[in-house]
């Protein structure tokens, strides 16, 4: 089955996340401070936090961004891939954005474990494993999969060239992920109402989340 771009620019999941991690940033931690403690404050992941009850992080990071270059790449990168909400419906979008993320923030505590983070880019990794398995399955002519593999090169050498820095097992958690959702939706289950049912459960954890985020105090001493 091979997939087709809809006429228009039909991505309001797309902008809706990009508008909501701008406006995080903008406002939210503009309030809070880009200290380490701000960040905190506005929702980024520490793996201790999140052991002792405090799970909405898990989602709640994907919206923290520690820098305006940071914060720039990931919106660039999610920009360019508004074509897998083209592709592949809204409904379909918010639950590959969304568990994308949250798996790469999951499987990144135990290697970060004392780390402060957070950022969309496990998010975006699950977008850009979605145009992977596309390509995979020949639903992309072979130079869009020779280009896709590239970039993927180039995102591996950046990974390993500053490891502890940037949180690469987020970023292939993420693209996993994002490549078995797509499998999953493009081989086995393309029932609508499915994902629709799933993609509110996704925006409804996300909401709850960054609410929690916003009204939930650190510890004493952080």
């Amino acid at each position: 089955m091979q997939f087709r771009l809809a006429g228009g620019d039909p991505v309001p999941a797309g902008w809706t996340f990009l508008v909501l991690n701008v406006a995080w940033y903008v406002l939210v931690e503009s309030a809070t401070g880009r200290s380490a403690t701000g960040l905190l404050r506005a929702g980024a992941m520490l793996p201790p936090l999140v052991q002792q009850g405090q799970w909405f992080r898990i989602l709640s990071a994907m919206f923290v961004h520690v820098s305006p270059l940071h914060i720039l790449v990931n919106m660039i990168s999610l920009w360019t891939l508004f074509i897998v909400e083209r592709l592949l419906t809204t409904p379909f979008f918010i639950v590959l954005y969304v568990i994308s993320g949250a798996i790469g923030n999951l499987l990144s505590m135990p290697f970060l474990p004392n780390a402060v983070s957070g950022g969309a880019s496990g998010a975006i990794f699950g977008l850009f494993g979605a145009m992977l398995a596309l390509a995979l399955m020949g639903q992309f002519p072979p130079f869009v999969r020779n280009q896709l593999l590239i970039v993927l090169a180039v995102n591996v050498v950046i990974d390993i060239s500053n490891l502890g820095t940037i949180g690469w097992i987020a970023h292939l958690g993420g693209m996993i992920s994002g490549a078995l959702l797509t499998l999953i939706f493009v081989r086995y289950v393309r029932n609508r109402r499915f994902w629709i049912g799933v993609s509110v459960v996704c925006c409804i954890a996300t909401a709850v989340s960054l609410i929690y985020a916003l009204v939930t105090p650190l510890p004493f001493g952080l």
